[in-house]
């Protein structure tokens, strides 16, 4: 009997120590990370929208494709979503039944020698306990279930950093897009002033025009080679800023397309209290923060549970008493003071979604009066001023004075048309992003709070 109880525990031993994993170092080499990072290139993402145009044999690339690339390749959304595999493991971990509990007590062992003066292999055997510690009712439903929410709340703050990415990428698009319309302008009107300061020069040295004109014309040719040189850096800025939301090196090169009207959404036509009845229907954010609550629900049922005695059957039994924990009575109010702490921060966030869809819907609207105002009356008017100055410089109607200052004025129009655009834009993608619009099909009927294609 005796061997055959060692070999029990022999053998019970080898099965435990061969399914134990293996510690495996996973160091990390900053270099190794550096160059794993500028080898990331652009590749059209699966089932990519068709290009919208072709320039210098590159496809040209639209915000959508940009984001649906930028999912696999941002650093930062990879971070998120190793969140998710965490909790999945916690999921298992939280279905998983109590370890037994194997213990020997020296007790019987050290009994019969001091009163006997010997012992046997039975007090021995007398001591062993094995002991299996039983759940109580509900535990493992609530513990499981919240373990599940929590899974779920990392999915949903996956979808709400992918949201917040695809904004940016819309609004960095918008901005590469205008800083290439305002570099191009810059260098026309470069190439204006230039032949406006040669003129002058060439009429200064001709006795037709004083050394002052000359000067002053050469300065405004100066100006605009300096703004040439801020719109150069600014599209640079705008390009490694649109690089470094899709994961790609500073340095590279993408042939983007044209930009959308994001204006043209129908679901723009919907009233703000429209727009946030939908918001708070299908923004992920919301979405995450109502599945912490979910799980906080949990919680509370998983303290309630644990409220009762742990019994623990085997050999014998174990009954522990929660006599000093007050019955778990402190760890159920932790719990309902948690979810009511989300309760309100729901609340909160469900508040501010309201002030954000209000705020964005006024700055869009904004945005349109400007863009037509400058559109219809501002830039009309500074393009008819240019026509004239020249008719009236050849004739010797003007000075050169009012020359220079009706073309800064033509930069100036050209340059806040161009700006007005893209905020134009911007806001209007900002608007569907705090709407729950941007990842959605556009709606035919914006006007119906069940939106749906």
């Amino acid at each position: 009997m005796k061997h055959q109880t060692t070999r029990a525990i022999a053998a019970w031993a080898c099965v435990a120590l061969t399914s134990c994993a293996t510690y495996r170092p996973a160091p990390i080499e900053p270099l190794s990370v550096l160059d794993g990072l500028n080898a990331i290139v652009w590749t059209p993402p699966p089932n990519a929208q068709a290009v919208t145009a072709n320039q210098g044999g590159l496809s040209a690339i639209g915000p959508r494709e940009l984001a649906a690339f930028a999912v696999s390749t941002n650093p930062q959304l990879a971070a998120v979503r190793a969140e998710v595999g965490v909790r999945k493991a916690l999921l298992i971990e939280a279905g998983l039944l109590p370890d037994p509990t194997l213990g020997w007590d020296a007790m019987d062992l050290l009994a019969s020698q001091l009163v006997d003066g010997t012992s046997s292999s039975v007090d021995a055997l007398a001591g062993i306990s094995l002991m299996f510690p039983l759940l109580r009712p509900g535990e493992r439903d609530a513990r499981s279930e919240a373990a599940e929410w929590r899974v779920e709340q990392a999915r949903r703050q996956v979808a709400a950093a992918e949201w917040a990415l695809t904004l940016n990428i819309h609004v960095a698009f918008e901005e590469v897009k205008a800083a290439e319309v305002l570099f191009a302008q810059t260098q026309a009107l470069t190439e204006f002033a230039a032949s406006t300061s040669a003129y002058f020069e060439r009429a200064r040295s001709a006795g037709a025009a004083t050394a002052i004109q000359a000067n002053l014309a050469l300065g405004e040719l100066q100006a605009m080679h300096l703004d040439a040189l801020r719109a150069a850096a600014r599209l640079t800025q705008a390009r490694q800023a649109l690089n470094g939301w899709l994961g790609l090196p500073p340095a590279a090169e993408l042939s983007l397309g044209p930009a959308a009207n994001p204006s043209a959404n129908t679901a723009l036509q919907a009233t703000p209290a429209e727009l946030t009845t939908h918001a708070v229907a299908t923004r992920p954010d919301l979405a995450a923060l109502l599945a912490e609550y979910q799980a906080s629900e949990q919680a509370v049922r998983l303290a309630v549970s644990q409220q009762l005695p742990l019994l623990a059957l085997g050999t014998g039994f174990n009954l522990t008493l929660p006599i000093f924990s007050r019955f778990g009575r402190p760890k159920m109010q932790i719990a309902i003071a948690n979810r009511n702490q989300l309760s309100a921060e729901f609340t909160a966030q469900v508040h501010a979604t309201r002030q954000a869809v209000a705020a964005a819907y006024a700055l869009w609207q904004l945005g349109e009066g400007e863009l037509a105002l400058i559109e219809n009356e501002l830039l009309p008017n500074a393009e008819r001023n240019l026509e004239l100055t020249r008719e009236a410089f050849a004739a010797g109607e003007i000075t050169l004075l009012e020359t220079l200052a009706l073309q800064r004025a033509l930069v100036q129009a050209r340059t806040r048309h161009t700006e007005a655009q893209a905020e134009r834009s911007k806001r209007a993608w900002a608007l569907l992003a705090a709407s729950g619009w941007l990842l959605d099909p556009t709606p035919k009927d914006p006007h119906n709070a069940g939106l749906s294609q």
